[in-house]
């Protein structure tokens, strides 16, 4: 696993997990959105501490106490944002899921607040991070001419899973006198890193196809030739 995954890959995946959700809490996003988060940020901490202890495993280094450390106040603040959120001022009640309406009238724009303005940026950095943590794995895929030891079934869920999540907060319709252009505007980082990655993940995917094809070839080369 530590040779075959990149770690700037795992980095830049927590690293816009978290942004996601801290974002989706400042900025006030669906539910589904802060749910699935917290989600991603906990499995990251597992891939992350699997990565290190395979990592470590046969040779143990000074450095595996602080980042024992790391992982363990990440965990924390993953833990504890959720409750800091809930400690702060009571939202109005949320209206409930409702299908898009393709041809309603734009009823106007909804003002960013500050908390949402700051929650946009964060996100806005999530989704920075997500485009960029998926360059080092297809580097490390293509030095390496192998995809060996990377679970397919991985990337294949992450690119189902972005694709519904893109598309329910899509096919949400706006709040009451807030317009489709507005909604869209208030959650363009969230649908940037959800729907913005698949073009990469793709091209993970077409690794996958290539190489393990051409490891094939290779295997059934010795079986081929002549005795």
């Amino acid at each position: 696993m530590d040779q075959a995954l990149s770690l700037w890959f795992l980095l830049g995946w927590i690293g816009g997990d978290s942004c996601n959700l801290i974002g989706s809490f400042l900025a006030d996003q669906l539910p589904l959105q802060t749910y699935t988060a917290v989600y991603y940020v906990s499995a990251d901490l597992v891939m992350l501490t699997l990565y290190f202890y395979y990592k470590f495993r046969k040779r143990p280094s000074p450095l595996s106490a602080p980042i024992n450390s790391m992982l363990l106040f990440l965990m924390g603040t993953a833990c504890a944002t959720p409750l800091l959120s809930a400690a702060g001022p009571v939202a109005a009640p949320r209206e409930a899921f409702r299908g898009r309406a393709l041809l309603s009238v734009e009823p106007g724009s909804k003002p960013f607040t500050r908390q949402e303005i700051i929650g946009f940026v964060i996100g806005s950095v999530s989704s920075v991070l997500y485009l960029l943590s998926r360059l080092p794995q297809i580097r490390t895929n293509f030095l390496r001419k192998s995809t060996q030891g990377i679970s397919y079934s991985l990337f294949a869920l992450v690119m189902l899973g972005n694709t519904l999540y893109g598309l329910s907060v899509l096919l949400k319709n706006p709040e009451e006198g807030q317009s489709e252009g507005s909604y869209l505007l208030h959650h363009l980082p969230w649908l940037v890193g959800s729907l913005g990655v698949l073009l990469l993940d793709t091209i993970i995917s077409i690794q996958f196809l290539v190489y393990r094809r051409s490891a094939a070839a290779s295997e059934l080369e010795p079986l081929l030739l002549p005795s």
